[in-house]
């Protein structure tokens, strides 16, 4: 027997993808599953690269370009650009090995069942980012704050950046993530679903609070001023 699996068919009806998992025995190969990842993989990898290429998160570069230091300001631009992939596959491992393998402590479900939830959770990450980026592109700027947070509405009658950089690692696909791990592993989890919920809550807000400190933290000039 072969279960098709079907990225958006399954996100919409979690109990086919919770047969599968529990009948994984019976099937002799699961089909498509091994496509949806490689595809929101290299979907991911492409989408750093576009937003490094147009030039988002390279302000710092600029002052080569102005200087005339065209052949240094290429060769910047190609290392940033490496730069944004080697973040990109860093995010992917991140969400898809490391928060299945902290989820898979906290509720003791096997690893490869939390794999799968994580793809639809990375997957409406990236639409966040994507739609971030596009509207900034059609704005001509960007800001250090997602409109998908409190953040940049809290900056206008508080100025405090660690509250304002934890505000914006919460975002509307914090919440969308939240809810899809939920309505899949909740039908897995033997113990009270409200401490379920709560598990899941507090990995975000840690997680939230580790982001917030290491953005306000002058990690590269650290780096320059190791390196001078």
């Amino acid at each position: 027997m072969i279960f098709q699996y079907k990225f958006w068919h399954i996100l919409f009806h979690p109990s086919s993808l919770t047969y599968m998992l529990e009948h994984e025995e019976q099937f002799e190969k699961i089909r498509g599953y091994k496509k949806a990842l490689w595809m929101l993989f290299f979907t991911t990898l492409l989408f750093f690269a576009v937003r490094n290429i147009w030039g988002m998160h390279t302000e710092g570069l600029t002052a080569l370009l102005a200087n005339g230091l065209d052949d240094r300001y290429m060769f910047a631009r190609l290392i940033s650009l490496g730069g944004a992939v080697l973040w990109a596959i860093a995010f992917f491992i991140f969400h898809y090995f490391v928060i299945t393998y902290l989820l898979h402590l906290l509720t003791d479900l096997p690893f490869k069942w939390i794999q799968k939830v994580q793809l639809y959770v990375i997957a409406f990450i990236v639409l966040e980012k994507a739609i971030t980026f596009i509207v900034f592109a059609f704005a001509g700027f960007t800001t250090p704050f997602t409109f998908f947070s409190l953040a940049p509405m809290t900056a206008y009658f508080y100025q405090h950046d660690y509250l304002l950089y934890f505000l914006n690692q919460l975002t509307v696909a914090t919440v969308i993530s939240i809810f899809i791990q939920y309505t899949f592993l909740s039908q897995w989890e033997e113990e009270s679903k409200k401490i379920l919920l709560a598990k899941l809550i507090i990995v975000q807000i840690g997680f939230a609070l580790i982001a917030a400190a290491i953005s306000i933290l002058p990690i590269f000039k650290w780096i320059e001023g190791g390196l001078a």
